[in-house]
């Protein structure tokens, strides 16, 4: 699974990178410091976005973990009922979501650090982005729900079609090349919900018609009930978990926004997005652990769940040694992807030497929650997280900003991927349950 999980997945983080750097090639005489405002606009609208994204990933949890243990007991037509439900659930929830975060945003954006004029630019990002979550639950759901039955190629098709049409149309709405008008940081957003319209669409056909994996027929209120019952069961507090990631990012940008300044948030908002390809290949493994541990502890196999953990957390170690030793080498090249600003990429550079030799133990995070939550076991992954998120990495920025500017922030998150990855090993493997609570 994780040979097509990791393109779908590195195509799916490289359309954040292209907006990133499209944005960091922005100009215009009357506005000379647009590229830095584009990036840190992007910087102070990421996390918010992320929020709705993360809430996708848990209820997207939920249902593959539903499905997985359903499919794992033997029981192909209640899968079917739970995926249904599943579809509704998503839109139902993302629409109360996005609706409280548009009615709070450009209240929240100033708070974090934002000028004006960068507020203005991240919020005419996230009036696109942000209603453009429903579109992602769909597209989302499906991905799970294919992932369950243990399909790669399938799901990963949905993500790579969204990601190309989404790369394709960002230089045109981003610029205004041809008909096309000039967006800027509107138009990567919409380029994104344009790309993941299309995906929504492929993955409906995927799994009502081609695989019919799905089935409404004898759906009654009650029955709807029960499966967002055993969905929610695992797919809120996934939620919940994932969306802690985003809050503790946004707290991040507003302690450098407040404390040092918009150049500050931009370098970090670069680092971050050209990090994401180090993560891509643990993002992906993440997401083929659930199907296997879901299915296996649905049909008693607690050795296979255990193995499972114990060969992912090994490709942790060895992908991230790998991609340290590359970024380490080729520093300064890659910065100057994202910006060609002298003073930003002698901000973004010392990122690279710092944070990515501790990305093993960050996927130890989430592989571990991906994994527990597919068997039924979400707590786990909530504690992993708010030890993670909330408590080391929130409060280790804080100490290295006071302490050592943008450099001292990316100590915290190197120190707080390290600690809060050994004890997730840890308690994963000598504390947690193998087994799967029935679907």
């Amino acid at each position: 699974m994780l040979g097509p999980f990791s393109i779908a997945i590195i195509a799916m983080i490289s359309t954040g990178i292209v907006d990133t750097i499209y944005l960091g090639l922005l100009t215009d005489t009357a506005r000379p410091n647009l590229a830095i405002m584009a990036l840190a606009a992007l910087g102070f609208a990421f996390p918010l976005t992320f929020i709705g994204n993360s809430a996708n990933i848990g209820l997207g949890a939920g249902t593959m973990s539903a499905v997985s243990r359903a499919l794992g007991q033997g029981e192909t037509e209640r899968a079917r009922r739970h995926a249904a439900a599943a579809i509704l659930l998503g839109l139902f929830f993302m629409t109360i979501l996005v609706s409280l975060m548009l009615s709070v945003a450009q209240l929240i954006l100033p708070l974090a650090g934002a000028s004006t004029e960068v507020s203005r630019m991240a919020f005419s990002y996230l009036a696109i982005s942000l209603p453009g979550l429903v579109v992602i639950s769909v597209s989302s759901t499906c991905n799970n729900i294919l992932r369950a039955a243990g399909e790669a190629a399938l799901p990963s098709s949905i993500m790579i079609m969204g990601a190309v049409i989404n790369i394709i149309l960002d230089p045109f709405l981003i610029f205004g090349l041809g008909p096309f008008p000039r967006m800027e940081v509107a138009g990567a957003a919409l380029s994104t919900v344009i790309g993941n319209i299309f995906g929504a669409c492929f993955g409906l056909y995927l799994i009502f018609f081609y695989r019919k994996a799905i089935s409404f027929v004898g759906m009654t209120f009650g029955s709807m009930k029960r499966a967002w019952t055993i969905i929610g069961q695992v797919g809120v507090p996934a939620a919940v978990t994932n969306i802690i990631v985003p809050a503790a990012t946004f707290a991040a940008v507003a302690i450098i926004g407040n404390a040092l300044g918009e150049t500050d948030v931009a370098a970090f908002t670069v680092a971050s997005r050209a990090e994401l390809l180090s993560v891509g290949m643990l993002y992906a493994l993440s997401a083929c652990i659930g199907a296997i541990t879901g299915r296996n502890g649905g049909a008693g196999n607690t050795e296979r769940v255990r193995e499972a953990f114990k060969v992912c957390y090994l490709i942790c170690v060895i992908w991230s040694t790998i991609i340290a030793v590359l970024v380490a080498l080729f520093a300064p090249q890659i910065a100057a992807i994202f910006t060609r600003d002298p003073v930003l990429i002698a901000k973004v550079v010392p990122y690279f030497y710092i944070v990515p030799v501790t990305i093993f133990a960050y996927g130890f995070v989430f592989v571990s929650a991906a994994g527990l939550n597919a068997i039924g076991r979400p707590a786990y992954g909530f504690t992993y997280t708010v030890i993670r998120s909330l408590f080391l990495y929130v409060g280790l920025i804080f100490i290295g900003v006071q302490t050592a500017g943008l450099t001292g922030a990316y100590v915290g998150v190197a120190a707080a991927n390290i600690v809060s990855g050994l004890i997730a090993i840890y308690w994963t493997l000598s504390r947690a349950p193998m087994s799967a609570k029935k679907s």
